[in-house]
Parts: C-alpha cells; structure tokens; sequence
C-alpha cells in the first residue's frame, strides 16, 4: 500500500471521529435566578421629593420704634397665645400717655365749663344777652366739646402704642429663631422673633406638569420622612399652584394630618400620589428581569422583553410585555406575563430563547 493511500485512510479516521464527538455533546442547562410574578397594582403611583415646613410661621415685630429692654424667650422655647415674648422700654410711651390723660382732663373741664355758661345764657330773659353772644357761647361749647374728643383719640393712641411695647405670641408654637439683643434699638416692622407652629406641618413639592391634571384638592397622599428612619405620615393636597414655576412644574402643598416632635422645618420628605386608578392589573417585576426594546420613562408605557421559564420543559420562553412606570427598582408590566409564573431577573443578555435552565436555588 502506498504512502498516499495511507495518508487519505487517516484523514477519513479522524474526520469520522470528530463527527461522532459533535453528535454526543449535549448543551448542560443553564443555572438562572428566578422570580415568581406575584405582586400586582391597579394604581399608578410617583413618588416627589419635596420640603417639610411648619404650616403657620410668623415673623414677628414690633409696631412702634424703641430700645428693647428684655426677651423672655429662647430659640426652641414653646409658648401660648398672648404670651409676652419681648419688651422694649416703655418710659417714653408713658409719659406720653400721661401727658395725654392730663390734656384729656383739661379739655374736659374747659368744655363743661362752656358748656355751663351756654346753659346759664339759654336760661336768661329774652333781651338780656344779644343773638350774636349766645350763638358764640354755641360755638365755644361746641368747639371745647371737639377738642375733648380731640384728646380721647389720642389717649386711645397713646395706650395702643404702650400695648404695642410688649410683643406678644400671636399662636401657640415654638420659638424658630430669635433675631436681636436685649438694648438694641428696633425699628418699626424689623423682625424679632420668628415663630412656628410646631404641632402642624405641611410639605411643599414641584409636580411636573405631565401630573398636574391628575392631582386633586383634599387628594389623600402619604409622605415618607428618610431623616426619621423612614417614618411615614398621612396628609392631603390643600394647595395646588395655578402658575408654572422652575421647570414647566407647578407648586403643589401637602397638609400632614399628624405631626412629630422629631419634626423640623428644612427636612426632606418623599410624596407619594396616586396619579391613575386603573382596573388594569400591573404586574411589579424587578428592571433586571427585562430587555428593553426602548428606554422606558416614567412618562410612557413602552416595549420590552423578558424570560418566563416554561417548567414542565424548563425552557426559556421570552415574551414581548407592555411596561409602564418604574418605582424604584422595579417597574410596571400590563401584559404578556401572568401571576405565578417564574420570570429570570438576572444575567438577561447571556440567555436566548429556547434555552435549557435549572432554577438556582440559594444555598
């Protein structure tokens, strides 16, 4: 036999060989974490963060220039209403006052006295006194009765104006800041005591304009506070902006219908409101589960694809779904799956459809 006879009957040996081998490799399933379809919503729900205020919060001064002579409260100090927080020395005001009363007192006794000669005229003959002196005994009367209510305004001025020396809490609540010193001199309208009302607060947010229409007064919303370890409060819409602010976004308030004492104005809060009520069920699968064929906003209902393990084969199936909103790390999904079935929510771009899978179990 010759060489090259030999050579082409080891060629076909070993070609033969290789193709047993391609028909005896068998593909081993592949391993895939799972997760059941379970939780479902008919609502839509965003989440916006907004800022946790006191809901009545006044600036506070005083009505009349002066001196300040002492400050009875301190930053944080709770106080009642009509509680004296401030004084400015009222020496001046009362010495004005008395003044006041003592001009009072005069006129007064000027115009009864006018007043007695009128009535002493009147009683005379007729013929005694002329026409012309009686009707000046009737405008002296007259004119001393004005002048005593001349003084009656101003003793009524001078005694607001001392009232007005004490600055008094206009609510009850809590002291936020304190803005003088003791013998500083205050102006007429300069802030001196900021107060809050520490027992109630609201939450003021910027909605999109997208969200705007679906928002109603009185709407019942839940707002989540992070600094409070994520405590979380009831409240309602009780303002909606009508004028657009930064952004195309409207102002909107939220009056909480509880409050805390570890609340404090400055602090971030998270608003939840429901924007849609549908009878649709929209089934919550993790983002990891998914392919999008689009990007999916928080504005759309958009295309996408994942894995449902069929597992009487235990192949991958994958399936066109309808996703909408994304909350958090999860998003809505409204068609193509249905509940109990087991979805691939990790390691999507490695699998194709058809494949063999074991469910992973953790140890």
């Amino acid at each position: 036999m010759s060489k090259l006879t030999l050579l082409l009957a080891a060629v076909l040996l070993l070609s033969g060989c290789n193709k047993e081998l391609d028909t005896v490799s068998v593909e081993h399933p592949k391993a895939v974490k799972f997760q059941r379809v379970n939780e479902s919503t008919g609502s839509i729900f965003r989440e916006i963060s907004g800022q946790i205020r006191s809901a009545e919060q006044s600036s506070l001064s005083f009505r009349v220039n002066g001196v300040l002579q002492d400050i009875y409260v301190n930053k944080g100090d709770r106080v009642v209403t009509g509680q004296p927080l401030a004084q400015l020395d009222d020496s001046d005001f009362s010495v004005a006052l008395n003044k006041t009363q003592a001009s009072l007192g005069s006129s007064r006794a000027s115009a009864k006295a006018a007043n007695d000669q009128l009535q002493r005229a009147t009683r005379l003959p007729e013929g005694i006194i002329s026409l012309a002196e009686l009707e000046q005994l009737s405008n002296n009367a007259e004119s001393a009765l004005q002048q005593v209510k001349v003084f009656e305004a101003d003793l009524a001025r001078a005694k607001l104006e001392l009232q007005r020396t004490i600055l008094r809490s206009p609510f009850d609540g809590q002291i936020a800041a304190v803005n003088v010193d003791n013998f500083s001199k205050v102006a007429n309208g300069q802030e001196i005591i900021e107060l809050i009302d520490g027992d109630a607060y609201e939450v003021e947010v910027l909605l999109p304009e997208s969200m705007i229409g679906n928002i109603n007064y009185q709407q019942a919303v839940t707002v989540t506070v992070s600094a409070l370890r994520d405590l979380v409060f009831a409240g309602e819409v009780s303002e909606i902006g009508s004028r657009v602010e930064n952004g195309n976004a409207f102002p909107v308030t939220i009056r909480l219908h509880q409050s805390s004492d570890k609340l404090r104005n400055g602090m971030s809060g998270s608003v939840k409101f429901t924007v849609n009520n549908s009878s649709i069920p929209a089934y919550l699968v993790p983002l990891t589960a998914l392919d999008f064929t689009y990007s999916a906003t928080a504005e759309s209902v958009q295309a996408a694809s994942l894995y449902v393990i069929n597992e009487q084969t235990m192949l991958l199936e994958r399936r066109k779904v309808k996703v909408g909103h994304i909350r958090a790390n999860r998003i809505e999904v409204y068609s193509g799956i249905s509940e109990n079935e087991a979805i691939v929510v990790a390691g999507i771009p490695f699998l194709r459809d058809g494949m063999a899978v074991t469910l992973w179990q953790a140890n």
